[in-house]
């Protein structure tokens, strides 16, 4: 796909670490959603002013340290919770002892980021003209957006991974198990095999199986896939929280 008519600073922003939340990139844990949510803060603010200025400056560098105490504010809602309790469950804690776990973290143990780099409501097209970002990017849709980022911005990210040797990855988003492994594997590497595993509970309102994907993409890295920190078909409990985050530990032997 040509980027001629692109904006210089929206691709060096674009191909930059531009929608991530901060951390460690050379923590050995990576956790990685589809791209912010934006919940109540202004659109307007944000869309036409604030991101604006951000792609303007060109390329992103966010915090070093990941602002766990920022994350859990109760105005972020859920996410931000259970990713505490699942990084607390591969660290081999219980999921109710998030709080103690991240007392005594300094951000460094983690690097969390997202797919894509522009923040919305919920994943749907519909904002993308409403909110004029086919003028401010340069794409008239959000999927070619998208399309652009699979072949210019994942390729930084998978480098990222060659170049910083993560003990485990993990993507939230089991709908985007394509991408996730776009990113950081690669889109040539991603002929080698993907295993596919799932975990059962019956403390779903179901009682319904929760699938998840893994694969090692390097010697040092394994990359899982995992359905979303919440909603009703995802990681929705404490009990499968801890269940996941158990079953990430055997695998990666992480500690």
């Amino acid at each position: 796909m040509s980027d001629d008519n692109l904006n210089e600073n929206f691709k060096r922003w674009a191909c930059s670490l531009s929608g991530c939340d901060g951390g460690n990139p050379k923590a050995k844990m990576w956790i990685s959603g589809i791209e912010w949510g934006i919940g109540e803060y202004p659109y307007e603010k944000y869309y036409l002013e604030e991101l604006p200025k951000e792609i303007e400056k060109g390329e992103y560098a966010p915090a070093d340290k990941y602002p766990w105490n920022d994350t859990l504010e109760p105005k972020k809602g859920q996410y931000g919770k259970n990713v505490a309790k699942l990084v607390s469950a591969i660290n081999g804690k219980k999921v109710e002892d998030y709080n103690s776990f991240v007392e005594n973290t300094d951000g460094s143990e983690l690097f969390k980021l997202n797919l894509y780099p522009i923040a919305f409501k919920n994943t749907s097209d519909s904002s993308w003209k409403e909110y004029k970002l086919d003028e401010l990017t340069g794409f008239p849709e959000k999927h070619l957006f998208r399309t652009w980022c699979f072949f210019n911005r994942f390729p930084v990210f998978a480098q990222k991974v060659i170049n910083n040797e993560p003990k485990v990855i993990i993507g939230t988003g089991i709908s985007y198990l394509t991408d996730f492994f776009a990113c950081f594997h690669g889109l040539k590497e991603m002929k080698s095999k993907i295993n596919a595993n799932h975990i059962v509970s019956s403390y779903s309102t179901n009682d319904s199986p929760r699938y998840y994907y893994w694969s090692k993409i390097t010697n040092e890295t394994t990359l899982f896939v995992i359905p979303f920190l919440g909603k009703p078909s995802g990681l929705n409990s404490n009990e499968l929280i801890q269940k996941m985050g158990d079953k990430i530990k055997e695998i990666t032997n992480f500690n």
